[in-house]
């Protein structure tokens, strides 16, 4: 589990409440954000809620919280050294004051407008201003314990002081609290209590709102809504907690999609009763900033968005700005699937020339070359007569040594580069990918069809027999071993042409609708698409109101009871596996310098192994009740803008 994870979950937790609609009328921004004007400068996250006392409320009575609360993801994250170092830290605070620092208090403290600043995770430096009324503030139990905090005073307004020795005595902090200016204020240093008490006498060059202007005025559009959110990616990036703890780990720079070119960004949440709308604007740096004019026109994305079945769980828009090898690998991947990447699974080679079947020097028993297969397989057992995916062998040097693996042309690339020929003549402009998954009664795992739709300038100019020849080809290939010679023919029915699956159910199908050319990996998968695409008149369908570079649609539960099983049996749910793997995540998660928790399984309060996928994960997603997510991204000069709409 991961602090961040932390931050999102409660979000999107507080967004399955039901809650009051917007309406309210635009203001200029520097009032939105004024609570930033009290912060003092430095921080890496700043969180804004408009009405932080509602919003404790309804989440403290819903039913959502009890279930999130019983989840074996909860579960799983109170047992991660993160988790566990926050309260430990929470309760130093707790023993020194004589009071509780939880949801309770938290809800007592809320008023109207609040907003919290993190300033290093590590020492839980933080600090919280709500906008409360005098006479509500006085009333709390902090006022109420006032003899037991150090008065003081900084340009003339009093505040509290409490000193805190925390992190098992390494630490020396203060527990700080003031009321200023219409203000509650409490922070978690005295140095920033100072500050903060300074900003509300005169905002100045030590404010932090300067800094989150400097990202909003470039985010188009934004208002500030329920919870609004503010990054410095760029500390949150070198921070070690952050990239510890971020799951996708992604924060380096070599990593494709890195956060490391974004520089900031704000995060803004509207919840309503049937869901709740995300919208995000990131500024990239100068050194990954993308050409805007590249997006899609709002009826070419939702031509393309009428193909997708209400049977696909992923549909992905993308627009054609890649060239046309990229859409054959595309291809490629949703006909024949994904091959695995050799240079991440191949051993090491011996400096003595063990080859395959060799005998240790001692007992000469034979190594253990298949108990796990990995690229070896290949080497050793390959047909000498198939063609070879991935690395051809070359003359050894001596008798009996291993053969040498030269470079060949990458199976994706050779089937991409037949394709980009076919699509060169027919001038694809847009296409979209769509994936789903069944259950099939009797057999243990999952089906995946994948399918991709190409939205085709000049379709009359499509070389049918030429993307035929290419398929078929790329089909003996991958999957017919060397000396048979299976019939492929293409075969039609109901306008899709098709190749039988009679390869270990392998196959391709094809169909053309208008301008759209459909290819999918199952013929009835290209079947429902068609039919999809032809019953979107008859409904409503849904509008892309916008410009978009990629539209998203994830239909989770629908695809859940699928990731539930396949997870399952994957995470192999028995009680002798739990058993074994018990010992082994107990170990890892006392390592500090993996202290990111990013195991596959946590030990439960009842001792029960919590798998984080098919435990840990699903058990969140249960508990959010998201049932779709739809996504829009535009990139506009240096800022991407993102809008993501959560159904209930």
């Amino acid at each position: 589990m991961k602090i961040i994870k932390l931050v999102l979950s409660t979000a999107v937790l507080l967004g399955a409440l039901m809650h009051q609609s917007d309406g309210q009328q635009s203001r200029p921004l520097t009032e939105q954000l004024r609570l930033a004007a009290v912060m003092p400068r430095g921080a890496m996250v700043y969180l804004q809620a408009r009405d932080l006392s509602g919003l404790m409320k309804h989440w403290m009575s819903s039913p959502v919280r009890g279930d999130f609360y019983k989840s074996p993801s909860f579960s799983a994250f109170s047992k991660s050294r993160i988790y566990i170092k926050l309260q430990d830290r929470k309760s130093d605070f707790e023993t020194a004051l004589g009071f509780g620092l939880d949801e309770e208090r938290l809800t007592e403290l809320a008023g109207g407008t609040s907003a919290v600043s993190i300033y290093d995770i590590g020492k839980l430096e933080i600090v919280f201003v709500s906008e409360v009324s005098r006479a509500r503030a006085i009333a709390t139990t902090l006022f109420k314990q006032i003899p037991q905090f150090q008065e003081r005073s900084a340009g003339g307004t009093a505040y509290y002081v409490h000193e805190v020795t925390t992190d098992g005595g390494r630490l020396n902090q203060q527990f700080c609290f003031a009321y200023a200016g219409g203000k509650l204020i409490i922070t978690t240093t005295e140095g920033l209590m100072i500050r903060g008490l300074a900003n509300i006498t005169a905002p100045g060059a030590d404010s932090l709102l300067s800094d989150v202007m400097a990202t909003s005025n470039q985010a188009e559009g934004l208002a500030t809504h329920d919870l609004t959110l503010w990054l410095d990616q760029t500390k949150l990036n070198q921070n070690r907690y952050f990239t510890n703890y971020w799951i996708h780990h992604n924060a380096s720079e070599q990593l494709p999609n890195s956060l490391a070119g974004i520089q900031s960004g704000l995060i803004d949440l509207t919840l309503a009763p049937e869901g709740m709308t995300e919208r995000r604007w990131f500024v990239l740096k100068s050194d990954n900033k993308t050409k805007s004019g590249n997006a899609m026109a709002p009826e070419q994305a939702t031509g393309l968005l009428r193909f997708a079945p209400e049977t696909a769980q992923l549909v992905q828009i993308h627009e054609q700005g890649d060239g046309n090898e990229s859409l054959g690998g595309v291809i490629s991947r949703a006909l024949f699937g994904k091959l695995p990447d050799d240079s991440a699974s191949t051993p090491p080679q011996s400096s003595e020339g063990n080859g395959p079947g060799s005998t240790t020097d001692e007992g000469h028993e034979r190594t253990e070359r298949y108990s796990s297969l990995d690229m070896r397989f290949d080497v050793d057992v390959d047909d000498e007569q198939a063609p070879k995916l991935g690395a051809e062998a070359g003359s050894p040097a001596t008798a009996g040594s291993r053969k040498r693996l030269e470079p060949a042309i990458d199976p994706e690339k050779r089937f991409a580069r037949a394709a980009a020929t076919v699509l060169a003549r027919v001038s694809p402009t847009a296409y979209s990918e769509m994936t789903r998954s069944s259950l099939e009664p009797g057999k243990p795992f999952a089906r995946f069809e994948r399918a991709v739709v190409i939205e085709m300038k000049s379709p009359v100019a499509l070389d049918r027999g030429a993307i035929e020849r290419a398929v078929t080809d790329e089909l003996r290939a991958r999957f017919v071993v060397a000396g048979a010679e299976p019939k492929l023919d293409w075969q039609e029915d109901a306008g899709i042409r098709f190749v039988a699956q009679t390869l270990l159910e392998q196959g391709a199908a094809y169909s053309i609708s208008g301008k759209y050319l459909v290819l999918a990996s199952t013929k009835e998968f290209a079947r429902d698409i068609i039919q999809a695409a032809s019953a979107t008149t008859a409904r409503n369908a849904v509008k892309i109101d916008a410009p978009v570079e990629l539209y998203t649609v994830i239909r989770i539960a629908a695809a859940k009871p699928v990731f539930d099983k396949l997870m399952s049996k994957l995470d192999g749910r028995t009680e002798e596996a739990a058993r074994t793997k018990k010992d082994e995540d107990n170990a890892d998660s006392d390592s500090e310098t993996s202290e990111g928790d990013n195991s596959d399984s946590t030990e439960s309060e009842s001792g029960s192994t919590v798998k984080f996928f098919s435990d840990n994960l699903s058990s969140l997603i249960a508990a959010s009740t998201i049932r779709e997510v739809r996504l829009q991204r535009q990139t506009r000069g240096p800022v991407m803008i993102e809008r993501l709409s959560y159904s209930w």
